[in-house]
């Protein structure tokens, strides 16, 4: 079975048996999703969760064959590479489905800065206006990323675009949306309405505080320190908070020089949605 060309990384753990692969860049929401989706296959199958351990969901697979084999992970190792690293070759994904998880590229911004100076050895040592323009990892990368599967969305077998924001707006209706993508069959609302609260903002950080799921994946690096929580305050246009106007007006050039124009809204979803408490930054 053919590997992604980022898997050559002697450090790659690579999964490459999915039916699925829910890919994003980091500080997206993907943990809020994966709780989720966690939660719901686990109400509508009748499966305990603790068969997902660590939150791999491919473990459910293993006890129930009808469900399909979703892995997370940060393609290409996107994180750690600057725009001319990343591969627009997307060919391992032809007979997989992907799910894409975006978010507003300003609140990802700040929230990936938080998680280098506070959850990442060794600590970003500069200030989020250096880390904005840093070429690796940070918002050019990001939205090159993004670019690079706008323009090869018909690669995979299947492909869905959701974001943070969508989840936000209608957490059930959104979660129902990715799992029949998935081949699930239709969750009922009450299971989808069980996993939405299940993992709604502080849900998520009194598991987090309490450890209640046992993984590195829902866990503070700095006990007593909520910049170093993986829920760490939530709100949806938060950045407004952390950046400047010139800052901020950076960011946006940025997006709009780099961003497809059918993938800015997503980019600038903030700009749109109400200022509210959200289940993950």
């Amino acid at each position: 079975m053919p590997l992604p060309p980022f898997a050559t990384d002697p450090e790659a753990k690579i999964d490459a048996e999915g039916d699925v692969y829910v890919v994003s860049f980091p500080k997206c929401g993907r943990t809020w999703l994966r709780v989720l989706m966690a939660k719901a296959i686990s109400e509508a199958r009748g499966i305990p969760m603790e068969v997902c351990r660590d939150l791999t969901l491919t473990d459910y697979s293993a006890v129930d064959s009808a469900v399909p084999r979703i892995v997370y992970w940060h393609d290409d190792f996107v994180a750690w590479r600057t725009p001319a690293e990343l591969s627009w070759n997307k060919d391992f994904y032809h007979d997989r489905k992907v799910v894409l998880l975006v978010r507003d590229i300003r609140d990802t911004a700040v929230s990936r800065y938080f998680q280098r100076t506070h959850r990442k050895k060794p600590p970003y040592d500069r200030g989020i206006g250096d880390f904005l323009s840093e070429e690796e990892g940070s918002v050019k990368t990001c939205l090159t990323f993004w670019n690079i599967w706008h323009a090869r969305q018909d690669v995979p077998a299947s492909f869905l675009l959701t974001s943070y924001e969508r989840l936000t707006a209608d957490t059930a209706g959104e979660l129902g949306r990715v799992l029949e993508f998935c081949g699930l069959p239709p969750a009922g609302e009450e299971t989808l309405r069980t996993a939405a609260a299940f993992a709604d903002f502080k849900a998520m950080r009194a598991m987090e505080l309490s450890d209640a799921l046992g993984t590195d994946r829902l866990r503070p690096t700095i006990p007593g320190d909520p910049d170093s929580y993986k829920t760490r305050r939530g709100v949806i246009g938060g950045f407004r908070d952390y950046l400047t106007p010139e800052q901020i007006d950076y960011v946006d050039d940025v997006t709009r020089r780099i961003l497809a124009p059918q993938w800015q809204p997503a980019a600038f979803a903030a700009d749109a949605a109400p200022h509210r408490l959200d289940p993950t930054p």
